[in-house]
Formats: structure tokens, C-alpha cells, sequence
């Protein structure tokens, strides 16, 4: 019988917001916005070229298949460069000293006879500060 075993729980990271962590997160989200304007670029690309080949050889209900699925891929990828353009703004207007969610982490707890499971796989926070850890809150 085993008197412990490791489990995983997620702890939960913030950042203080500094000066240096608002034009980093800015430039981070400006960046995702290009990936997604040249990936829309070169499948757009690629697909007009497909298209009209499909068109020269008479596949017209293929074409117009592909057209919609196009379509939607570009509706999908102009919502999220949307959202990251609102996050742009809202990483603008972050107040310096504040603490941002950056995002949940995977961790190992381990846990024995006796322990409070709640307490041990319960939540957590890691509060960085330009990523140097400020402090470790059990929740």
C-alpha cells in the first residue's frame, strides 16, 4: 500500500504589469496578427490558383465547394485577428501594477496519508514580476 502519489494540478500565473511586460505582450499579440495576415495571404494565394484550375477543367461544383470552405477559413482567421487586435487595445490600457492572467501551468503536487486533498490539489498562483517570481499563493 502506497503511502503517497503524485498528482497534477493547475496553478494559475500572473503578471505584474510593468512597462517592459505591456510593450512585450503588446508586440507578442502584434506579431500573432502577422502570422495570421500572411497565413490569409498565402492560402488565399494558393487557393485562387486551385480555384481557377479546377474552373479550367470544367469541376465547377468542386470549385464552388472549395470557395465556401475558403470562405469560412477567412471568417475564421479575420475573428481572431479581431479579437487580437482587441487585446491589443486592451494590453494598452493595462495599468502598470496590476496583475494580468497570463495562463494556467501544469504542476506536480504530491499527496500522503492524512493530507487535505482539497487544500493539495487546490488551486494556486504563481505572481511574476518581468519573470522573476514575486510569490506562490495557495488558494
Amino acid at each position: 500500500m502506497a503511502n503517497q502519489v503524485e498528482l497534477k494540478r493547475v496553478v494559475m500565473v500572473k503578471a505584474i504589469v510593468t512597462e517592459s511586460f505591456k510593450e512585450n505582450l503588446i508586440k507578442e499579440l502584434e506579431r500573432a496578427i502577422g502570422n495570421i495576415d500572411l497565413q490569409v495571404n498565402q492560402v488565399m494565394g494558393r487557393s485562387k490558383a486551385y480555384l481557377e484550375d479546377l474552373k479550367k477543367k470544367g469541376l465547377m461544383q468542386k470549385a464552388a465547394a472549395i470557395k465556401h470552405q475558403m470562405d469560412e477559413e477567412n471568417s475564421r482567421q479575420m475573428a481572431a485577428k479581431s479579437d487580437l487586435l482587441m487585446k491589443v487595445e486592451e494590453a494598452k490600457k493595462l495599468a502598470i501594477g496590476s496583475e494580468f492572467v497570463q495562463g494556467p501551468l501544469e504542476g506536480p503536487v504530491t499527496v500522503s496519508i492524512g493530507d487535505n486533498l482539497y487544500k493539495k490539489v487546490g488551486g494556486a498562483e504563481i505572481l511574476v514580476k518581468d519573470g522573476v517570481i514575486q510569490e506562490i499563493r495557495e488558494l
